[in-house]
């Protein structure tokens, strides 16, 4: 891509190759692209791998990600969500989650009777993890090698964070066994609160995701990369009022009054989980024998 915001002449949709692709709309100093023959879209320019790296270390250590790696009630209700669906289709493992931040999943999954290990970008999660005696180790998907191949990979919400994401499909490939489980969890572009939200939609962040997806568009890139789709479905995740009113203000200043309503509310109503559609897909395929 051209640095002004214009497709290149032999710019081509990585999804499905098609080269009628076109900007969408600009946000956060972004343009956010996309492929009207598949619906893939992505953004530019992408940061670089140093870039990304010492915006990790910020979110992680004094920025918006703080507000997730403290609220280890939610962390867990999440992880243990996930689990309760995907359990049946786990077995006993190996099993490795990608970018298992603080731990959360390793632990539900472990405590379920999964062998499970994860690796995370961030030093600081995977420090976090570590010193909670999880083993989770601080790699990049490119550098990471493990011993042996594992019977199912997860990785949750972080597709669309990666610089390419394909790579994620081709080191997954890699180390699963012939017909081994991969999981993902990834915003949907086709999803109901992505068409009304539109440019505004909570997963429109082009600090942190660079990729975006729509049911038909991961299918077709899981399938290129040697995996059969079993299950595109909506995903949800259990959230407290307590904890959606940090969010807000974290990721949405100008609705300050909002959080602070949420805020009065009683500590019963606060603390109580609510299962929240805010746009999200769960894909479960297996990598073909």
């Amino acid at each position: 891509m051209r640095n002004g915001g214009e497709p290149a002449a032999d710019s081509a949709c990585r999804v499905c190759g098609g080269r009628r692709v076109r900007p969408r709309f600009r946000k956060g100093g972004k343009t956010f692209f996309g492929c009207p023959a598949c619906g893939y879209m992505w953004l530019e320019p992408l940061p670089s791998r140093a870039e990304l790296d010492a915006h990790y270390a910020w979110t992680y250590g004094e920025g918006p990600y703080t507000v997730f790696a403290a609220a280890e009630e939610v962390r867990g209700l999440v992880a243990r969500d996930r689990l309760a669906t995907l359990r049946p289709l786990l077995g006993a493992g190996p099993c490795l989650d990608i970018g298992a931040s603080t731990g959360s999943f390793v632990a539900a999954a472990r405590g379920g009777g999964v062998e499970t290990e994860g690796i995370e970008l961030s030093p600081e999660a995977a420090a976090a993890a570590q010193h909670a005696g999880l083993p989770v180790r601080a790699a990049h998907l490119e550098d990471f090698e493990p011993a042996l191949p594992y019977h199912a990979i997860t990785a949750f919400d972080v597709i669309e964070h990666l610089l390419d994401p394909t790579v994620l499909l081709l080191r997954a490939h890699a180390w699963l066994a012939p017909g081994g489980l991969l999981a993902l969890t990834l915003p949907d572009v086709g999803s109901a609160a992505a068409r009304l939200l539109r440019r505004w939609w909570y997963f429109y962040a082009p600090r942190d995701h660079f990729h975006y997806f729509e049911r038909r568009t991961i299918g077709k890139l899981l399938a290129a990369h040697g995996f059969r789709v079993e299950r595109i479905a909506r995903a949800t995740k259990p959230l407290t009022l307590g904890y959606v009113a940090r969010e807000i203000e974290v990721f949405y200043p100008a609705l300050g009054r909002a959080a602070r309503l949420l805020d009065r509310l009683p500590a019963s109503l606060r603390g109580r989980p609510i299962r929240l559609p805010l746009g999200e897909m769960l894909v479960v395929a297996r990598r073909d024998g």
